[in-house]
């Protein structure tokens, strides 16, 4: 199995190791380097590609020019508060309030969500049901469209929609029309004779 490697770049020691002590019971993660200092991680960032990072707000707010230079990074980082994180701040957030197991689930979360890292278990073949939906999204149907003709509700295609989106990693319904066309599930023909909208 593939371990996914983490970088820590938090200032206070205490919540870096607490950290470390909860990273390191999680199956397939590792941790690759810690840092304290700001400009000491910056100048490792530059020159190191860079898997999976956990930052502290303190250094994030410090280290704003590297993500500027290195948007993609911020994909593949989650953001350490000590405040409460509320439902709708980015998901790639975790509160210092926070409980053990909702960590866990975030950075697990966040390392599903990257199609080069998959856990014991986890396939990033698509089912027959799920390579039925991505044709339906590249013809343009909606999840509703979807549902009626397939027999399914809507929140059954919703399910499906991000379980594809997961072990993909595409998000996009033009992602996911390409995908089907690389991977003989639609044809190029079968799209330009769709109904134009």
């Amino acid at each position: 199995m593939r371990t996914a490697g983490f970088i820590l770049a938090i200032d206070s020691y205490l919540v870096r190791k607490g950290l470390v002590s909860i990273l390191t019971r999680i199956q397939g993660i590792r941790i690759v380097q810690e840092f304290s200092d700001s400009l000491i991680f910056q100048q490792y960032a530059q020159k190191q590609e860079i898997e999976f990072l956990i930052i502290s707000q303190s250094l994030f707010d410090r280290s704003s020019e590297l993500f500027v230079s290195r948007p993609g990074l911020l994909e593949k980082t989650i953001l350490l508060k000590e405040s409460p994180v509320s439902p709708d701040n980015t998901p790639n957030s975790i509160s210092l309030l926070e409980g053990k197991e909702q960590i866990v689930a975030k950075i697990r979360r966040i390392t599903e969500m990257h199609s080069n890292f998959h856990p014991r278990g986890f396939s990033s073949e698509l089912t027959q049901r799920e390579k039925t939906i991505v044709r339906q999204v590249s013809l343009g149907l909606t999840n509703k469209q979807i549902a009626e003709t397939l027999f399914l509700s809507t929140h059954t295609v919703t399910t499906h929609r991000k379980n594809i989106s997961s072990k993909l990693g595409i998000k996009s319904v033009s992602g996911l029309t390409v995908y089907a066309i690389v991977n003989n599930i639609i044809t190029i023909e079968e799209l330009s004779s769709k109904p134009s909208e």
